[in-house]
């Protein structure tokens, strides 16, 4: 036997020894994808509300401009601009934000188109008197759009513990804001196609009925097992919905500022 040693050494990893680093590499994943997932859906949420924000922004402007909100762009024709009969009434109260009308973004960070819901016009009989008219100040049975003579009626609910109430009731469903003009609605991540969202939660089905009610509260992760109701005992739906809306109130404040209101 010679004095020189020899080296007992082997290549590579045994099968259990790979599979050792992939379950230690997949452990170290999900705990860096998790929070990489809530930081990228935190800034899509915080980019897309700024959007909702100058388009709400740029809505007052326009009113002060014309003395009337623009229409909806209604969803067969999504060109950017409000649909109108003529000079008269809106094509419909429900479609996308005219954006091109508007100078402002049309989608949210998602790349979802964000809708647009005006309220119908009024008849002239029960109009009043609380903002200016883009005409003489009158409003006219044949002005069937929404002039600023005419107020809104569309409603904004959340839920939480209900002001009203001093039970802790965490889920209950109360008015937010109401006598609203416009409401704008950005579906979120599961809404980006602008495709009805599957199987849609009742709180995020509120908001794309098409009705004059609309839900803004915060986002949910939702689960297998979850109720949009009273019950504390079962935890919210999936709800990723942004809103924003025209209040009655600031739109006054600006029309008396600007002196289209005495």
């Amino acid at each position: 036997m010679s004095g020189q040693s020899r080296c007992a050494c082997r290549a590579g990893f045994t099968l259990v020894e790979m599979a050792l680093v992939l379950a230690i590499l997949g452990a170290v994943a999900l705990t860096t994808l998790g929070p990489l997932g809530m930081y990228v859906e935190n800034r899509a949420r915080r980019a897309t509300l700024q959007t909702l924000d100058t388009a709400v922004e740029a809505l007052y402007g326009y009113a002060l401009l014309h003395g009337r909100l623009p229409c909806p762009d209604i969803v067969s024709d999504g060109d950017g601009r409000e649909d109108r009969r003529g000079d008269t009434a809106c094509i419909s109260d429900d479609g996308y934000l005219p954006a091109v009308e508007l100078g402002v973004e049309a989608r949210d960070a998602w790349g979802g188109r964000l809708r647009y819901h005006l309220t119908a016009a009024l008849d002239a009989a029960v109009s009043g008197p609380n903002f200016a008219s883009r005409d003489d100040g009158v409003c006219r049975a044949d002005d069937a759009d929404l002039d600023l003579c005419e107020p809104g009626v569309l409603e904004v609910m959340t839920r939480g513990d209900d002001p009203r109430s001093a039970t802790v009731e965490v889920k209950a469903l109360f008015t937010l804001a109401n006598a609203v003009p416009a409401v704008i609605v950005s579906q979120g991540a599961n809404g980006s196609s602008n495709a009805p969202v599957a199987d849609p939660s009742r709180d995020e089905a509120e908001n794309a009925d098409g009705d004059h009610r609309f839900v803004a509260r915060d986002y949910a992760a939702g689960g297998a097992s979850c109720r949009d109701d009273g019950d504390a005992a079962v935890p919210l739906c999936r709800f990723d919905d942004l809103l924003r809306w025209v209040s009655p109130t600031v739109l006054a404040n600006r029309l008396v500022r600007a002196g289209r209101l005495p």
